[in-house]
Order: structure tokens, then sequence, then C-alpha cells
């Protein structure tokens, strides 16, 4: 397909294109200070693989965005959003973990954004980062596994038959005897911890170098909704004595000195809420039980009040860009007249 043959980029495309570029500006700035001060080679290799591949996704959302002469979002750059002289403010483990959670969340990403995109060059350019993205993931997760910090959602009991469901308490959860949690059940409740977890880490970094006031005071609030959901999610599975287990290598030096800007940490706050609203909505289309459905439904109101609080902040300093949108139509007839 020539270049003159390719039609312009649809609003999907553009959306989506879009956000590759501000997730992977803004990954791109996270992976420097790592890159500066992590000290194990291993961990260093993944880090500057992960780099490249960032890299290689601002290229071609720049190629594809001139082509069609779209602007491309101010995004976040090294020179504005970094600061290399910065002490190091995470410990290596940390950044393997880091990683293996934006893996998770880009795969998942990618694959939603696949079916709605139309162009052929497109559809082969997410799909070739997302099998990079999942080579990566399995080099982090083996990685885990070799150093010992990868933590394997419970274990349960294999049936010794398939079975059908017989009633419709199957579903019970407020009243009625509750059926136990089924492994999917099980998955989610475990993963939500493990994103929060790893959330939790970051926020605690974040307010400890952040300088504003207010931006700090969102950071520790952050941190706090989410041991609280960590502590709903943790008792549903203490009540099925199911054990859980996380890694403790997260260590958090008591630098408070900033190797990123404000803008960019609490942009990167805010897209994790954003990331966590879509998590509970995956968790609740795969929980049959009621009472797991409220708590994940109130769980997301507060994580989207949370959300919208961060993105205030971020207008009110002038730090979020605006995405492709649609044009105005009654604005323009006013303008007319």
């Amino acid at each position: 397909m020539t270049k003159l043959n390719k039609p312009p980029l649809t609003s999907a495309e553009q959306g989506n294109l879009w956000n590759f570029y501000i997730a992977n500006t803004m990954s791109h700035c996270m992976f420097q200070p790592f890159l500066t001060n992590v000290e194990d080679k291993r961990i260093k290799a993944i880090i500057k693989d992960s780099d490249v591949l960032s890299q290689r996704i601002i290229d071609h959302v720049t190629i594809f965005f001139q082509a069609d002469n779209i602007p491309l979002p101010v995004g976040f750059s090294a020179e504005k959003d970094v600061n290399l002289s910065a002490p190091r403010l995470f410990s290596d483990e940390f950044y393997l973990e880091y990683i293996d959670m934006m893996y998770k969340l880009g795969i998942i990403f990618y694959s939603i954004t696949l079916p709605n995109t139309s162009r052929l060059d497109i559809r082969q350019f997410i799909v070739e980062i997302m099998r990079d993205a999942a080579t990566l993931s399995n080099q982090v997760t083996e990685l885990m596994h070799e150093m010992g910090i990868h933590v394997r959602p419970p274990n349960i009991p294999a049936m010794d038959a398939a079975e059908m469901v017989q009633r419709q308490s199957f579903f019970n959860g407020f009243f009625g005897d509750k059926r136990p949690l089924t492994g999917i059940e099980i998955s989610q409740l475990f993963a939500n911890i493990q994103f929060n977890t790893m959330k939790t880490v970051l926020l605690l970094g974040f307010s400890q170098v952040a300088k504003s006031e207010d931006i700090s005071n969102y950071f520790i609030r952050g941190k706090h909704i989410n041991i609280k959901q960590n502590s709903v999610f943790s008792n549903v599975l203490k009540s099925e004595d199911l054990p859980l287990t996380m890694p403790s290598q997260f260590n958090i030096t008591t630098s408070q000195t900033a190797p990123y800007s404000e803008k960019l940490m609490l942009f990167h706050i805010s897209n994790l809420s954003s990331a966590k609203l879509r998590n509970f909505g995956d968790s609740i289309a795969v929980s049959p039980r009621h009472d797991l459905g409220s708590i994940y439904l109130r769980l997301m109101v507060e994580t989207s009040n949370y959300a919208e609080d961060g993105g205030n902040l971020l207008i009110e300093h002038n730090w979020m860009d605006k995405p492709p949108h649609n044009i105005d139509r009654n604005l323009l007839a006013k303008k007319q007249k």
C-alpha cells in the first residue's frame, strides 16, 4: 500500500496512537534514572531493551502523525522531566517489578486497540510491538523467577471431574451461603492487590520527593486509598484461608530529591488510576459472585474520584495535553453569525 493510497487516520487510530506517544515518552523518561543507577546487569539489560522499544514506538507514531499533518502532543522529554543528578529513589528489584507491571498494562492496551484499527500498516505496527512487549515480559518473568521475587497467585486443589452449576446460589454473595471463589475470581483479587502494591510504592517515593504541598498531599492520599483497598481484597482471600504474600524488596531510599518533574509524577499516578479502573471493570466481568461485584463498583467510585482530582491538578498546572477530539459544530455556527 503506497502512501497516496493510505486513508487518513480514523478517530480510534488518532486517539490510540496519541496515547502510545504520551505513554512511551513517559516511559522513556522513567527509564533514564533507572539506567543511571541500576546495579544488576541483568536488570539493566532489560531496562535498555525496554527503553529501545519505547523509543521505537515514539518514532513510529511521529511518522504516522507527520504523514497526516497531525501535531504531536507535548508529552515528556528527558531534558524537561528528568533529573539524572538526583540520588536513586527505588531499588533494583523495584525496577524489575515496575517494568513487569508496565508490560502487563501495555499488552492489555495494545490488544484493545488492535480490533479498532483499520489501516493495515498500523495494525502490523501494533502486532509487532505486542510481540516485542510479550517477549520482554517473558524475560522479566524469567529473571524474577531466578531472583526469587516472582509471586504466584494462590493455589487451589484440582477438580476431580468436570461439573455443571446446579443452583442459582452460584451467584450468592450478600445472602445465603457463599460458594468458594473460582480460580478466575482469585486471580483478579490477587492481580488487583499486586497492582495496588506497586502503585503504593510509587506513591510513597513520589510523595517523598514532590516539593508542591498539594501534589505531595495528593500522593499521600492515594497511598492510603491503595492500602485500604488492598485490605478489602486481602480479607476476601483470607476468609477462604488463601495465603497471600508480596515481595519485600521494594526498598525506597531516603532521598528527597526528585528524579522526575512533578508533571511526570502526577501524570503517571493519574494514568495508573485510569488503568486501575479498567482492571476493576475486567474483574467485575469475570466475577459472578454478587458481593465481589459490589466491592469493585464501590472501589471504582473511589478510584474515579481520585483520578478526577489528579486530572484537575494537571489542568490547574497547565500540564495536561488535550487529546485528539471532534470539532464543536455549534461553536463554528456561532462564529459565522
